[in-house]
């Protein structure tokens, strides 16, 4: 028995829930990147750039222009850290927080579709491997 592409099935998905969220973000264009900010923000307001980008498993350059981006979209607002100069935090503005609302419904939407037909059992071990994988550091 040949044994699964994992790997590349995992990828494969990845960029088809990036697409299907980006299709369905009600054209906000925050993209499925963005909307990850949003629900990030949406939970711990007035966030360090660097504790964001840590939480998303993101790249601090890849970060920073998103941010800009979000930003010139009116969607966050940065400010300086009280305590540290060189520290910048994020706020999300009353249409980033509608934005945000928007996105959780879409994500709902698609979590549904995706765990359809599936048993408990089943989604446990999706959930065990996809944990794994995220634990993979270069």
């Amino acid at each position: 028995m040949t044994s699964p592409r994992l790997v590349f099935e995992m990828m494969t998905a990845e960029r088809a829930v990036r697409r299907w969220i980006d299709a369905r973000a009600g054209g906000t264009g925050i993209g499925a990147a963005g909307a990850g900010v949003l629900f990030h923000l949406a939970a711990h307001d007035n966030a360090l750039v660097g504790d964001v980008t840590a939480a998303l498993c993101a790249s601090p350059s890849g970060m920073s222009g998103l941010i800009s981006r979000l930003e010139k979209s009116g969607f966050v607002t940065k400010s300086p850290d009280e305590t540290d100069a060189r520290a910048v935090r994020l706020s999300l503005t009353p249409l980033g927080r509608e934005a945000a609302t928007t996105a959780k419904a879409v994500v709902r939407d698609l979590n549904a579709h995706l765990t359809e037909d599936f048993t408990p059992d089943e989604l446990a071990v999706v959930a065990r491997w996809l944990a794994r994988a995220s634990t993979l550091h270069p």
